[in-house]
């Protein structure tokens, strides 16, 4: 690709940045669970502190699949506004990753927007292949809407679902699956840089082969660890977010995509749909920013952050 139209900030700040982020393919491939390792070791070994006025804990609820007891790790700050719930899901392919990724970006929303966030620590692939996460995300949103005013002192009937990449996939999906069971209280979802298919065809993928942070290589991979070779190349539906009937039914939609993103033309082309069907549909497609330039300090960041904060309720 050419590197040059990269927003220069945010290449700087790339460039400077203490460790990489860059993904080794031939792990990836074959050896995902070292990733996996490495993610939750930095994490450990790296803990953030946050403001002593969000209170972070850890609830555990049984999966509707089996006996797994899936993690919420829940973020409140002391005044919280009991309308302001968010459910997120961490990004990673659908392969590696965990809630403390994001912890800065979660207590900072959680302590400026007053929002409960309850952010789920859905099971990996290739272990546990789709549907296990989205089901696992589903869980977590039924949970929150049976459970949340008990546990949390939240209002069930104002929910929002965020998620970055793969689990900006999952927060979509588990909208989707939601809408198909007539549940109505998630009222917004907010798609950050989201994985939205498999075909791998669009033109933005196929431009961005090279692309640092994300590439056609990576989604490949991600997406045979996630469906296994018996489903590759099919259209699944809440695996192909493309594959849906009722696009009218979905909540007010926000999606943010990079312009040198081998996703971004499946974000654009989500956003269309969600148009075509009357839903009220917000879409950024960002000059000069990269896949997970929100990880890097610059300007860029910054006006994101106040788009995010004004947008989500």
């Amino acid at each position: 690709m050419d590197f040059s139209r990269i927003n220069k900030d945010l290449k700087k700040s790339i460039d400077s940045f203490p460790f990489s982020l860059e993904i080794n393919e031939a792990e990836f491939l074959n050896n995902p669970e070292i990733i996996q390792q490495e993610k939750q070791t930095f994490a450990k070994e790296n803990p953030f502190k946050g403001p002593d006025n969000v209170t972070v804990k850890d609830i555990f609820i049984k999966s509707s699949l089996d006996d797994h007891q899936i993690r919420l790790h829940i973020y409140q700050p002391e005044e919280f506004d009991k309308n302001r719930t968010i459910i997120y899901f961490h990004g990673g392919g659908y392969v590696f990753g965990l809630p403390e990724q994001v912890d800065d970006q979660m207590f900072d929303m959680a302590q400026n927007l007053r929002a409960t966030i309850i952010s789920v620590d859905y099971r990996l692939s290739p272990q546990y292949k789709f549907p296990v996460p989205v089901t696992d995300g589903f869980d977590s949103l039924q949970w929150a809407i049976s459970h949340g005013a008990e546990h949390l002192g939240i209002d069930p009937e104002n929910i929002a679902v965020f998620g970055a990449s793969a689990g900006g996939h999952l927060a979509a999906a588990v909208t989707q699956m939601a809408n198909d069971k007539g549940i109505r209280n998630i009222k917004h979802q907010f798609l950050l840089y989201p994985v939205i298919h498999n075909k791998l065809d669009t033109f933005s993928m196929n431009e961005f082969t090279d692309a640092p942070l994300w590439n056609k290589k990576n989604a490949e991979i991600a997406w045979l660890h996630f469906l296994g070779d018996e489903n590759a190349g099919k259209s699944i539906k809440y695996a192909d977010l493309t594959n849906y009937s009722d696009f009218s039914g979905l909540p007010r939609t926000t999606v943010v995509a990079c312009e040198l993103d081998p996703l971004r033309d499946e974000n654009i082309e989500y956003s269309q749909l969600l148009y075509r069907a009357g839903v009220e549909t917000e879409l950024w497609v960002i000059p000069g920013a990269l896949h997970v330039f929100d990880l890097f300090d610059s300007p860029l960041k910054g006006r994101y952050r106040e788009f995010l904060y004004s947008r989500m309720f």
